[in-house]
């Protein structure tokens, strides 16, 4: 079951247990978001053209950087946290399928990334998103009890898939964008059409009028903030 409410809390630093898959539908308004991730094993990289246009285009985007990744590129994530029309979100430490982590694993993994974040950027995040979007109700209690609020998509791109070239990620985009909706793509070099389809999807956009805004913006909630206060 899927649900859409920014998060309440529930206790001293806790949130409620809840999936947001997209922001308010009153308004024409969304997100573009883009995964940053790689497991230790298996480094990723980093698609500079699609940071290249979204800073010419002054586009706001927000970024689930996994701690490993942020580890192995530092400057590319000092690049991103230096753009205030960028805000960065939690994608755990190295990917795993959190289903089959413990609650103090799953805790680990975002306070790790966390303690990454801060060393990059300065701030720390109130954003996360599940590696491979997986969860089970445990992992949403777990990932809620550390403060974060739980980021899903309703407009997947496929972008990881060879085979969805750009014509096709846009025809995902057309055919699921609507006001209040977040948009998944990857920024780490296995989106492989992505930087290819993203000046049509810019384009598209901006022809009927949606704004394009970080997810703390859609969502009305505050944004990542420097260590140690709310």
């Amino acid at each position: 079951m899927l649900w859409l409410c920014p998060a309440v809390a529930a206790g001293a630093g806790a949130l409620e247990p809840l999936l947001i898959t997209h922001g308010p539908r009153e308004l024409p308004r969304i997100a573009l978001t883009f995964d940053l991730c790689q497991v230790p094993e298996r480094p990723s990289g980093f698609d500079g053209q699609i940071v290249a246009l979204l800073e010419r285009e002054q586009v706001a985007a927000t970024f689930f950087a996994g701690g490993d990744w942020l580890r192995t590129h530092p400057e590319e994530a000092g690049r991103l946290a230096a753009n205030p029309r960028f805000e960065l979100g939690n994608h755990s430490w190295g990917h795993p399928d959190l289903r089959h982590l413990s609650a103090a694993a799953i805790a680990a993994e975002i306070e790790r990334t966390e303690a990454e974040l801060v060393g990059v950027a300065g701030r720390t995040s109130r954003l996360f998103r599940l590696p491979f979007g997986t969860y089970d109700s445990e992992t949403l209690q777990a990932v809620a009890a550390s403060g974060m609020r739980i980021i899903q998509w309703d407009v997947v791109t496929g972008d990881p898939d060879p085979q969805m070239d750009a014509a096709a990620i846009l025809r995902e985009v057309r055919r699921g964008a609507r006001n209040g909706s977040i948009i998944i793509m990857h920024a780490n070099g296995r989106g492989w059409h992505t930087a290819e389809a993203l000046p049509q999807i810019l384009a598209w956009l901006r022809v009927r009028g949606y704004e394009l805004v970080t997810v703390s913006e859609l969502l009305g909630t505050s944004p990542a903030s420097p260590p140690g206060r709310d």
